[in-house]
């Protein structure tokens, strides 16, 4: 392939990697990456080959495990030429084949070209932290990182799917594997590619979370213990970093669990950035408890006001920063305090994943509610509905099951309210393959079980980590996020239902670990997220932009969606309207992401067209 269109894609993603760039090509395959050093700054260049040069490497991640790992391939005869963490990826293959990926442990997107066999090898960390994406046209097979170095190629053509509407209503993201582009997926959790010379493709997952029966244990002395050997553990080997390292310290629950472990961990204080909302907005400001958690533990908290970076242009380039439509608002106020850290640190600590695996979304709540709402007989459910009292609506929601109701904690559109916004043509399925199997394989579980198993394969690596992974690298920080360390998901997912949630009741277990590391009133202090004022947002500094971007004369999305129907949307924002702000926060991403990627496309077009001439890139 011609060098310089494999360059132009790696200068898309300089923001990925400013301190350095490798290149591997010979004939019809070229592999290249970009790297922000961590470990082992000097050395550790990429790519990476075995000592004979037929295996190839490349990756983006961190490799937690890679001090046992080292020790591994040296004991087997190998040599390695630096202490980076993923330079034992080519050995590891050489020794063991496929079967390589079930001893790596960490955040990883990685290719192996295996030269002898003429066969690449793509693969995707256990939970999704770290992205990959798949191109494919004509004769032309390419993968990334990112879509705005696949945007670069002289033959991409971006062309939206307007199949995946209904599923980005419905979840605020468009499930993997599926993507809103026509020809481009992306591999899900867990997953493998390998092509092979002759065109043959062969693709699985070679890990799952355990969506199974839990355990029988009950004790919650037994699981706590469990659970707090682990996590320290697991939050040691987070901490290995040759660069500044710091943490996100809200002063709920799940960071400040985090940073009381890494205190006990290091010899010198981890530094801490907390988000802050000024009092117009009440109720949204959260510095009080981080400043408690960091004066218990002796460490430096620095406030960011997040309020000051959330404004109409900078929402415009979130939309491409983010690579895909998505429209989680917690990303506004990640954005202001992952760019404030990023002039002191280089790798970050955050809390991400814990509510997935620990129930700790309020959702997950309503199972018991529901379930005693079951038990009321049915002539007096039905008189109660036909006469439409206060709580006719539950009673007509604890009916339904949980294989047709759930859609996810990034739920925004109903089927109902799909209807009304979206053309004809585009009334499909909000569930795309992967999603409509998952149910029909797991709707017979316990619904919390279900509902977990969905969030945990979706929502968690399509929203929450995704935002985190974009956000992160666009300011040359790598964000690490013990919580998803796949041991810990799977221990999680484990324990008895009833002590991952009851009620209101929620992380159960996490917070008998919490008991005997923080303050009592941190341990017992409600979940209350990342929060983000977006009902005030959207009344105020956001107003205009929302307008004008979903009216205009120009606006893509009039193709997909009934004028009328969004028009009503706009007119109901304001106070008190928390499901209209999110529905029009949604609706704005995605079309702020079709202008501004589109629009990239073009232009990369336009400067780099050339013939194409490949069979494999990157």
């Amino acid at each position: 392939m011609p060098p310089g269109e494999l360059k132009g894609m790696l200068r898309a993603m300089i923001h990925r990697g400013p301190d350095d760039e490798g290149v591997f090509a010979e004939r019809n395959v070229g592999i290249g990456m970009r790297r922000l050093a961590v470990i082992d700054v000097v050395h550790g260049r990429q790519p990476y080959y075995s000592e004979d040069g037929k295996i190839v490497a490349v990756y983006n991640g961190e490799l937690y495990n890679y001090l046992a790992l080292q020790t591994l391939v040296e004991s087997l005869g190998h040599h390695l030429n630096s202490r980076a963490d993923g330079e034992v990826i080519v050995h590891l293959y050489e020794e063991f084949g496929m079967d390589f990926l079930d001893k790596i442990s960490g955040m990883f997107a990685l290719a192996i070209w295996d030269r002898r066999s003429h066969k690449l090898i793509l693969a995707r960390d256990r939970i999704g932290q770290k992205p990959l994406y798949l191109y494919e046209m004509s004769d032309t097979v390419a993968f990334s990182s990112e879509l705005k170095s696949l945007i670069q190629m002289p033959e991409f053509q971006f062309d939206v799917d307007p199949r995946m509407l209904a599923s980005y209503l419905a979840h605020r993201f468009v499930p993997a594997p599926h993507t809103m582009l026509k020809n481009v997926s992306k591999l899900r959790p867990g997953e493998v590619l390998v092509i092979h010379g002759d065109g043959r493709r062969q693709r699985w997952q070679y890990w799952q979370p355990s969506v199974r029966e839990p355990e029988s244990i009950a004790q919650m002395a037994y699981w706590a213990d469990r659970l707090r050997g682990l996590l320290v553990d697991v939050v040691r080997t987070h901490l290995a970093s040759d660069v500044p390292l710091g943490i996100f310290l809200s002063g709920g629950l799940d960071s400040s669990l985090l940073a009381a472990i890494a205190a006990g961990t290091l010899k010198s204080p981890i530094e801490a950035w907390s988000a802050t909302f000024p009092a117009k907005y009440p109720g949204y400001d959260e510095i009080a408890w981080a400043e408690k958690v960091a004066a218990n533990y002796g460490i430096p908290l620095h406030r960011v006001n997040v309020d000051l970076s959330i404004t109409p242009q900078r929402v415009r380039e979130l939309a491409y920063i983010l690579d895909e439509p998505m429209a989680d608002p917690t990303v506004l106020p990640l954005d202001g305090v992952a760019r404030a850290a990023a002039e002191r640190e280089t790798v970050m600590l955050s809390g991400e994943g814990a509510d997935e695996i620990f129930a700790g979304y309020a959702g997950y709540g309503e199972v018991q509610s529901l379930a005693q709402i079951r038990k009321i007989p049915e002539f007096m459910r039905t008189f109660w509905m036909k006469k439409n009292w206060p709580g006719a609506n539950a009673l007509k929601r604890a009916m339904v099951p949980i294989a047709t109701r759930y859609r996810g904690v990034g739920y925004t559109f109903s089927l109902e309210e799909q209807e009304r916004l979206l053309k004809p043509e585009w009334q499909l399925p909000d569930r795309p393959g992967a999603v409509a199997e998952y149910w029909a394989t797991h709707g017979f579980l316990p619904e919390l079980q279900a509902m977990q198993g969905f969030d945990v394969q979706w929502f968690l690596p399509d929203d929450a980590l995704l935002k985190t992974d974009r956000i992160g690298m666009h300011y040359n920080l790598e964000i690490r996020v013990p919580f998803c360390d796949h041991e810990v998901v799977e221990l999680a997912l484990s324990m008895p239902l009833a002590l991952r949630r009851y009620g209101s009741n929620d992380k159960r277990v996490l917070r008998e670990v919490a008991r005997k590391l923080l303050p009592p009133d941190v341990v017992r202090r409600p979940k209350q997220g990342f929060p983000t004022p977006l009902t005030d947002l959207l009344a105020g500094p956001l107003h205009d932009i929302a307008w004008d971007t979903l009216t205009g004369s120009s606006a893509r999305s009039q193709e997909w969606f009934d004028p009328g129907a969004i028009q009503r949307l706009l007119s109901g924002m304001g106070p008190g309207n928390g499901t209209t702000s999110r529905q029009i926060y949604s609706l704005l991403m995605l079309e702020l992401w079709a202008e501004e990627m589109g629009n990239k496309a073009l232009e990369a077009r336009r400067e780099n067209y050339s013939s194409p001439s490949s069979d494999m890139r990157s």
